[in-house]
């Protein structure tokens, strides 16, 4: 009820790792969930818990809600990183500095005791509907300021690989032709387009690109879909004003069984009070 008293009134940041999700009985169950229903579980699932073990006088005076489900967090063992290949693909829910795209794989790298990752993977969400409805229309100038980042982790030796997602022929093709760090993979999303357009096919062949696809919305989270998670756990107060900043996918999968080891995700949010008060 919107009378309700809330849990965390002074609250303005949430930070959540779900630890490695294939450990989670209760998302085993859960085989048809889209990939946005999957994370919105677990970001309601882990605030759910994190809730629950502080007190809530102290809650009152909180104003980052950090949860890292440690117990179910997979480090590597000794000897054990080279059978394994992670891939990480990070969704950047709104246009922020490309600062993020650092803080957040140092976060993965730390979390899981890993100095590198095989692959990471650039998805870029559109600015309104109408460019969500027209995947064509990308902001390649911020692409391009998220890639140097990404090109200075692949120098630093923390990053391998990069890649992006949902770009048509003309875009990939402009973002190979500019970049350092040429792209090894475009992810593509097959409820976009039903076949690979031909014109793609021949450019990432030519240029050694791997087209792989994916069923991640252009909007991996809509800010009405997480309010309305936060609600579920918490009150309609304590949901107002939140918005997804960003949201990192990381995947293990054994290299010589194809099995996957360890998934999880990386979630920040925030949320703006002058919002909330108008």
């Amino acid at each position: 009820m919107a009378d309700e008293i809330p849990l965390f009134p002074k609250a303005t940041s949430m930070y959540i790792h779900t630890g490695n999700i294939i450990n989670w009985n209760r998302l085993k169950r859960k085989l048809n969930q889209t990939s946005t229903e999957e994370v919105c579980d677990c970001i309601g699932t882990t605030l759910s818990n994190y809730l629950a073990s502080k007190d809530k006088t102290e809650l009152q005076y909180v104003t980052q809600l950090y949860r890292i489900n440690t117990e179910s967090v997979e480090v590597f063992d000794d000897g054990e990183r080279e059978e394994v290949k992670v891939t990480v693909k990070m969704f950047v829910c709104t246009s922020q500095p490309s600062s993020v795209i650092a803080e957040a794989v140092e976060k993965v790298l730390s979390e899981l005791r890993t100095t590198y990752v095989e692959t990471l993977l650039l998805a870029v969400s559109p600015s309104s509907e109408e460019e969500e409805s027209e995947l064509i229309s990308v902001n390649m100038e911020a692409i391009k300021q998220y890639w140097e980042a990404m090109e200075l982790l692949v120098s630093q030796n923390k990053v391998l690989s990069l890649g992006i997602c949902d770009l048509n022929k003309e875009a990939l093709e402009e973002l190979y032709k500019w970049a350092k760090v040429k792209p090894t993979v475009n992810q593509v999303n097959l409820e976009s387009c039903c076949v690979m357009p031909k014109d793609l096919t021949e450019f990432a062949k030519a240029t050694s690109i791997q087209l792989l696809t994916h069923n991640d919305k252009p909007v991996f989270i809509p800010k009405e879909r997480l309010q309305e998670t936060i609600q579920q756990v918490s009150t309609v107060r304590d949901s107002e004003a939140w918005a997804p900043h960003w949201v990192l996918r990381y995947s293990g999968i054994l290299k010589c069984r194809g099995i996957i080891k360890m998934k999880g995700y990386i979630f920040r949010g925030m949320r703006d009070h002058k919002k909330k008060l108008m």
